[in-house]
């Protein structure tokens, strides 16, 4: 099964700003799952379902349903991210479902409606999130897969970039985050940019790219990382406990 490192926009307070990955280690960790739809409003109806019912109101996670924009060489129309606040999160979410009849009637049904083809594991170490950075239901994101090669390199260069006025001024959130299993598909961290609507978020990519903070970080880097993969999505729904 082909795996590929996805994220979206979780809602952060705007003190995990200026997070330091090193000092407070990761802000939150997620789960993703790539498949195509043929029928996403019956997807988007049995998670629904799922959600409503007394176990899936009960597991400490928020849930959200995207819709891929582009997705390179992968052939999935759809992912479901699960973000948890923390480890222990992530146990009690298996726990809520380890013997739950609904859980399983919830699988059953995303096995007929959809063809999984990738899911991986991540931890987010750093969030530029402030209240109003995002006001729309449906934020797009692009998401840039990287392996690292040099990390005391990378993060030297990452670090005067992550503080500058591009990154911290930009018009949405911006996340950074480490790869924690994703089978056979490289890449060992991602960096992820999220704005309201398709055109707010090219805009604000494109002016970053040319300024002259950009071209200082891509000339300090240097050979420390590879770009494995560009993809774009759109949030169509969420639920959050």
């Amino acid at each position: 099964m082909k795996k590929l490192i996805s994220l979206i926009v979780l809602s952060l307070s705007a003190s995990l700003a200026v997070a330091d990955d090193h000092a407070s280690g990761p802000l939150f960790y997620g789960q993703s799952f790539g498949f195509v739809a043929d029928d996403p409003a019956a997807v988007v109806a049995a998670m629904d379902k799922w959600r409503s019912s007394d176990a899936g109101k009960a597991t400490p996670n928020t849930v959200v349903l995207l819709q891929n924009l582009v997705n390179g060489d992968y052939k999935s129309t759809h992912q479901v991210n699960v973000f948890y606040a923390n480890t222990a999160a992530m146990d009690e979410s298996a726990m809520a479902v380890a013997d739950d009849r609904g859980w399983r009637a919830f699988q059953s049904s995303m096995q007929k409606l959809t063809e999984p083809e990738w899911e991986n594991t991540y931890a987010i170490l750093r969030a530029k999130v402030g209240e109003g950075d995002i006001t729309s239901a449906n934020p797009v994101s692009i998401i840039y897969g990287l392996t690292v090669t040099d990390a005391p390199a990378f993060m030297a260069a990452f670090n005067q970039m992550w503080g500058s006025a591009e990154i911290q001024n930009f018009p949405g959130a911006v996340y950074f985050g480490r790869n924690i299993a994703s089978g056979a598909m490289p890449g060992t961290h991602f960096i992820t940019f999220v704005a309201d609507s398709r055109g707010k978020l090219m805009e604000a990519v494109t002016r970053m790219q040319a300024s002259e903070q950009m071209a200082a970080y891509l000339s300090q880097i240097g050979d420390t990382r590879k770009l494995e993969q560009t993809s774009m999505t759109v949030e169509a729904k969420r639920w959050a406990n």
